[in-house]
């Protein structure tokens, strides 16, 4: 390539050291000027092509009058099929981009540019790979989509998917804030598999899940796991509603009368009524999406989820359904008929915890 010449305009800069094969030709037919690419493609160099008539590179003489009258009527020529030869009498196929050249109503010649068909080839070659790249980068886009609805509508209410739709806001972000969470868990579902089927166990615990998840949906809250015969449940995260407690309290013991009216009609293979016990605790918690590019959830980590955990343990030896830490009793215990279970060491923790049971019906 020449070295810039700071006396030379940009046009005859770009003229000389583009990478295509550039040409102005007179039209009568000669060689006016020619880049290094033209050199190369040709065979000839720069002096042997401007003392040349154009016409010499055609491998037919006669396609350069169709050609001719062709940008002369149009005024331009894209992609104009034409063989022309190189040096050694080997046809180069090419296409040619090119205008005319006037002033005035005169056309004085044409300039433009030569590629091989080869270059072309290689051109939309390049041009599919990098369609196939950006239509995999859309199905991988729609696959995340996918994937992020199928998360939001497993762990999270209507409400919240409604306020993406219509805020275009990401609730999942990791953040501290205060929730409720509720642990529940199915009693001696053990012995209940024991007796049954594997596939008609599984389908018991789905509709029974199916069935409580609608009920924590329904009072404002988020599924955050599915424990083998259990769930842990959040209220107030990803978002607010202002009385997260209240509606945990109303989620625990909508989902005791739901079991109440399960055990009323439950399937034939079911010889005992189905049991289940609550745990909830409020608190400060890491709110936020963990994981890896593998598997990622939407979670809440913090005491009150070990807490509201060993409750629902607890309620396996008390005589309450549902059990609360004093932070949950001290949001509703205005609202709320709540009586002093316990107080004692809760494990995990140190020191002595008040624990309140809570009436298991809403009726009572």
């Amino acid at each position: 390539m020449n070295s810039a010449n700071p006396n030379d305009s940009l046009f005859e800069r770009f003229f000389r050291e583009s990478k295509e094969a550039m040409f102005i030709t007179s039209r009568e037919g000669r060689f006016l000027e020619v880049n290094q690419a033209m050199e190369a493609l040709l065979g000839h160099e720069r002096g042997a092509l401007l003392g040349m008539e154009v016409i010499a590179i055609f491998d037919s003489q006669g396609d350069r009058i169709p050609y001719q009258e062709t940008i002369e009527k149009q005024g331009v020529v894209h992609q104009y099929p034409l063989i022309l030869k190189r040096r050694d009498g080997t046809p180069l196929p090419c296409i040619i981009d090119a205008i005319t050249w006037k002033e005035g109503n005169s056309i004085l010649g044409y300039h433009g540019i030569i590629r091989t068909r080869t270059e072309l080839v290689e051109a939309l070659v390049s041009f599919f790979n990098q369609l196939k790249e950006e239509r995999r980068q859309i199905r991988e886009q729609r696959r995340h989509m996918i994937s992020d609805t199928m998360l939001l509508n497993r762990y999270l209410g209507e409400d919240i998917i409604d306020y993406i739709r219509k805020t275009g806001k990401n609730p999942l972000g990791t953040k501290k804030q205060k929730v409720t969470v509720l642990f529940f868990d199915i009693r001696n579902s053990t012995g209940i598999a024991e007796k049954l089927e594997p596939e008609i166990f599984a389908e018991f615990l789905n509709d029974i899940l199916k069935d409580i998840m609608d009920l924590v949906y329904g009072r404002r809250g988020s599924v955050n796991k599915l424990i083998g015969d259990g769930l842990m449940a959040t209220f107030g995260a990803p978002l607010t509603s202002g009385r997260d407690a209240l509606n945990a309290i109303e989620a625990a013991q909508e989902i005791c009368d739901y079991l109440r009216t399960f055990n009323d009609v439950r399937p034939k293979y079911l010889a005992d009524p189905v049991a289940a016990g609550i745990g909830l605790a409020t608190g400060t918690v890491f709110a936020g999406v963990i994981g890896s590019v593998r598997r990622q959830e939407y979670t809440v980590l913090g005491d009150a989820v070990n807490i509201a955990s060993r409750l629902e343990k607890l309620t396996r030896r008390a005589a309450e359904k549902i059990l609360l830490d004093e932070a949950t009793y001290n949001e509703v215990k205005d609202l709320f008929p709540c009586h002093k279970a316990f107080a004692g060491r809760i494990r995990g923790r140190t020191g002595s915890s008040l624990v309140y049971g809570l009436n298991s019906s809403r009726e009572e």
